[in-house]
C-alpha cells in the first residue's frame, strides 16, 4: 500500500527563534511534514542549556524534526546567509530577542513585501507597538500582566500556573496563522506578514473569563468567577484524589450516590437543594463538601471512581507523570511517539485519514566553527 503524503509536504521553513514559542509553531509545522531550517545563535539556543548536556529533553522535544543552521546574525555574514535561507522558504517564524532583533536588523515586514509568496510569522513579546513594544517578556509576565494568575491559588495571593501556558499558546497560534496564510496563498499566490503577540494570545486562551465582565471586583455567572472560588482541589480517597461530578440534570445520579455511600439522608437536606454547587467546582464545596469526604476516604479511588461512573458521572484519578503514561487511553490517543535518541515524546496531536505526519529527527547541536552550514540528525 502507497504511503500516504505529508500534510506539508515541500513547504520550506525558516525558523529564527529562540526558547519556547516559535519552536513550538516550527515544531507542529515540522511534524506536519514541513523542512523546517532552524537558525541558532553561534552558541546555539539557549533552550540547549535548561539542562545539562546538548540533549536537553525541552530542547530536544521542541525541536524535534528539523535541521540546524548555526549565524551569527550580528555580523554581515550571518545575516546575509539568514536571508539567502530566507531566500529559499515559504515560511519564515520569527521570534528575536530585542537585542537579537537590533543586531540583526531586519525589517521582516519589508522583507515579505519584497518576496511577495513569502509567509512570515513574527511572534513579539508585548506587542509590536506601545509603550512595552521591545520589552522582552518571560513566563511569569505574562501571566501577571494578562491577569491569568488570578485563576491559580487564592484572590489574595495569585500564583503563576505552573506550566508555560502563555508561550505554548503563542506558538500553537502561530501555526494557525501560519497555516491560513498558506492556505490564503494557495488561493492567490500572495503570501503575507503576520504578527502575534504572546501577550495578545493570552488573552484569547481566556477569552469565556473576559466574555462577561463588567465590574472586574464580581464576575456573575459560571465560569466567569473563578477569581472568587477556594482552589479546586480533588476528593481524597485511600491512594489519591478523585474527581466528583454529575451533570445538571443528573439529580437522581446524585441521590443513589448518597444512598450507596451512605448519605442517604443528604438529599432531604434543603441546604443540598442546590446539590451540584456542592460537589463540582463553586462557591459551596468549600461549605458544604466536607459531609462527603468521610465517605471517600473509605474508598480506594478505583472504588470511588467506579461508583460515580457506573452511575454516568464523570471521576477519574489525579495522575502523576508515571500513571499517565501507563494509562491504556493513550494507546486508543496514539499520544506517544519514538524519537530517535531520546525515546518516548507526546507528539502533535492532529490524526489525518488522508496525510500523515512525522515525528522522528532531531536537530544536532551546532557547530561554532562551522557557522552557516547545516547540520542534520548528528552528521
Amino acid at each position: 500500500m502507497e504511503e500516504s503524503p505529508l500534510i506539508l509536504d515541500g513547504i520550506r521553513v525558516v525558523e529564527f527563534a529562540e526558547g519556547i514559542p516559535g519552536p513550538v509553531c516550527g515544531m507542529q509545522l515540522a511534524d506536519l511534514g514541513a523542512d523546517v531550517v532552524k537558525v541558532e545563535p553561534p552558541q546555539g539556543d539557549r533552550a540547549r542549556a535548561w539542562f545539562e548536556g546538548d540533549a536537553a529533553p525541552v530542547f530536544a522535544h521542541l525541536n524535534r524534526g528539523k535541521r540546524s543552521v548555526c549565524l551569527d546574525v550580528a555580523t554581515p555574514a550571518g545575516r546575509d546567509g539568514l536571508l539567502d535561507l530566507v531566500g529559499g522558504a515559504d515560511v519564515v517564524v520569527v521570534h528575536a530577542d530585542p537585542e537579537t532583533a537590533k543586531s540583526a536588523g531586519i525589517d521582516w515586514r519589508a522583507e515579505q513585501a519584497r518576496r511577495p509568496g513569502l509567509v512570515v510569522c513574527e511572534l513579539t513579546d508585548l506587542g509590536p507597538t506601545g509603550e512595552l513594544a521591545g520589552m522582552a517578556g518571560s513566563e511569569l509576565v505574562h501571566q501577571a500582566l494578562s491577569g491569568f494568575m488570578r485563576y491559580a491559588g487564592s484572590r489574595d495571593a495569585p500564583c503563576r500556573v505552573g506550566y508555560e501556558i502563555a508561550s505554548v499558546g503563542a506558538g500553537m497560534h502561530a501555526v494557525q496563522a501560519v497555516l491560513a496564510a498558506l492556505f490564503r496563498r494557495g488561493e492567490s499566490g500572495e503570501g503575507d506578514h503576520a504578527t502575534i503577540s504572546v501577550l495578545g494570545q493570552v488573552l484569547s486562551l481566556k477569552s469565556i473569563l473576559l466574555a462577561a465582565q463588567t465590574n472586574p471586583d464580581f464576575w456573575a455567572g459560571f465560569h466567569l468567577n473563578g477569581p472568587h472560588w477556594e482552589p479546586d482541589i480533588g476528593w481524597e480517597t485511600k491512594d489519591g484524589q478523585v474527581t466528583f461530578d454529575f451533570r445538571h440534570g443528573m439529580r437522581d445520579a446524585w441521590v443513589e450516590f448518597c444512598r450507596i455511600v451512605g448519605l442517604e439522608d443528604l438529599p432531604d437536606d434543603p441546604d443540598y437543594d442546590d446539590w451540584r454547587s456542592t460537589i463540582y467546582i463553586g462557591d459551596r464545596k468549600a461549605t458544604h463538601g466536607d459531609v462527603y469526604r468521610p465517605s471517600f476516604a473509605r474508598m480506594t479511588s478505583a472504588e470511588a471512581s467506579r461508583i460515580i461512573n457506573d452511575l454516568d458521572g464523570i471521576s477519574v484519578k489525579f495522575h502523576d507523570y508515571a500513571e499517565l503514561l501507563a494509562h491504556p487511553q493513550l494507546e486508543h490517543l496514539d499520544a506517544l511517539v519514538e524519537v530517535e535518541g531520546h525515546g518516548l515524546q507526546v507528539g502533535t496531536p492532529f490524526r489525518f485519514d488522508g496525510g500523515r505526519t512525522t515525528q522522528s529527527v532531531l536537530t544536532a547541536p551546532p557547530d561554532p566553527d562551522a557557522a552557516g552550514r547545516s547540520r542534520e540528525d548528528g552528521q
